[in-house]
């Protein structure tokens, strides 16, 4: 899957536009520490690891097609944070896995995960909105310090469960399962058709 294709598909599914700092670690590619100083040897604990793959899987849970973990989800988060993000958005992560701690996010039932993470998307929303509202009312000046795309929240990094969806859904749809599996796939693809109709029921085809 290329990468513009699967940053449109992720966009899609999250219903708008990706996060600056997501479109500029996806599409310029990360690098090593050598490289440059953003790989910060960022890593989870293993209660963590176990921590993230779970909110990943309650994200894409396993139906009839795998879910996050088959895809190994939690490992690509982690990858990404550590080489392709800033100490912000890395700091931001960790104050939202502090607060799933808080919560015995782990020890909780089904139902009681799915309130929790329905309250932290509801808070990442209003966090972005009130950022966005803000930075509309900066002078010139201070626009200046954003990125051309402007999409940056604010100083404290992306709210952690926007960077976890994100991330999740960039994860799992440029995995080897979530191509092959949860979308139609195509190893060898013949001849270009620009039209084809939709079967009822049929995957999105995987890019």
């Amino acid at each position: 899957m290329k990468r513009r294709d699967a940053l449109g598909r992720v966009a899609l599914l999250m219903g708008g536009t990706l996060s600056a700092p997501t479109i500029l670690a996806f599409l310029e590619s990360c690098k090593s520490a050598t490289d440059t100083s953003t790989a910060t040897g960022f890593s989870f604990s293993t209660d963590r690891k176990a921590l993230v793959s779970e909110v990943a899987e309650m994200i894409i849970p396993k139906t009839d097609t795998p879910g996050a973990k088959d895809a190994k989800v939690g490992e690509f988060i982690e990858k990404m944070l550590n080489e392709c993000y800033s100490e912000k958005d890395q700091d931001s992560f960790t104050k939202g896995l502090d607060a799933l701690e808080k919560k015995d996010f782990m020890k909780s039932s089904a139902a009681d995960r799915t309130t929790i993470l329905k309250e932290m998307e509801k808070s990442a929303k209003d966090e972005i909105a009130k950022a966005d509202t803000e930075k509309k009312a900066r002078a010139e000046e201070e626009k200046k310090k954003y990125t051309e795309a402007g999409k940056e929240y604010s100083d404290a990094g992306v709210p952690f469960f926007r960077l976890m969806k994100e991330l999740t859904l960039l994860g799992y749809f440029t995995s080897e399962v979530g191509a092959t599996q949860a979308l139609e796939y195509v190893p060898v693809p013949g001849r270009y058709d620009g039209c084809i109709d939709y079967k009822p029921g049929q995957k999105a085809w995987a890019m």
